[in-house]
C-alpha cells in the first residue's frame, strides 16, 4: 500500500492546491489495520490507490518506510490534521461541511470547530446515519452548501468506500478526510 512521505506542513500545503485545483481529492489515512484489511479487500484497495493524498498515519506506517525504504518520514495522524485542516478553512475562507457520527456529536464537533476557530466557514453538516435511499438528497444537501472540504467520520473503512462511491457525485467538494 502506498504512502505518501508528507508531513503537517507539506499535507496542508498539498490541501491548499487540492482546494484551488478542480477535481475532487481524497485525503486518506494509512495506519496496519487499513494496510492488512486491503491485502484481501479490493474496494478498499482502489480507494487508496484512487486517493490524491496518503498520510502515514500510523506509526507502524512510519517504522516500516523507514525500515523498508529508508525515508525519515513522521507520523501525520489523521485527528491532528482534522484541526489543523480547520485553521487553513478558517484563514483562507474554505467551505466546510461535516458528515458522520451521531447527531448530537455532530452537532458538538461544529460548536467546537466554531468555538476553537471563530470565522471557520461550516455551510452545513450531517449525522452518519443514512441509509442508500436517503443519500441523495445528503448529496444533494452538501452540493448546494458549495462546501469545497467534506470531512468524513463514518468509522474506517466504511468511510472510505463512501468516499470512493460519492465524491464524484458532490460538485464543489475539492478535498475529502
Amino acid at each position: 500500500i502506498p504512502v505518501d512521505c508528507v508531513d503537517m506542513t507539506r499535507t496542508l500545503a498539498a490541501v491548499d492546491e487540492m482546494v484551488a485545483g478542480g477535481l475532487p481529492r481524497t485525503i486518506l489515512a494509512v495506519n496496519p489495520e487499513k494496510v492488512m484489511k486491503a491485502q484481501h479487500d479490493p474496494v478498499l484497495r482502489r480507494a487508496l490507490d484512487g486517493a490524491g493524498l496518503l498520510i502515514p498515519d500510523g506509526i507502524g506506517v512510519v517504522y516500516a518506510v523507514r525500515m523498508l525504504w529508508g525515508e525519515h518520514i513522521s507520523r501525520v495522524p489523521g485527528a491532528e490534521l482534522m484541526p489543523a485542516i480547520c485553521g487553513l478553512a478558517a484563514r483562507r475562507g474554505y467551505k466546510v461541511f461535516l458528515f458522520g457520527a451521531g447527531r448530537e456529536v455532530n452537532e458538538q464537533a461544529v460548536a467546537k470547530l466554531q468555538n476553537r476557530f471563530p470565522g471557520i466557514p461550516i455551510v452545513g453538516h450531517h449525522d452518519g446515519y443514512v441509509d442508500e435511499a436517503q443519500m441523495p438528497k445528503l448529496i444533494d444537501e452538501i452540493n448546494v452548501s458549495g462546501a469545497q472540504i467534506l470531512f468524513v467520520a463514518l468509522g474506517s473503512p466504511k468511510q472510505e468506500l463512501w468516499m470512493e462511491k460519492y465524491l464524484p457525485r458532490l460538485h464543489h467538494i475539492r478535498v475529502c478526510q
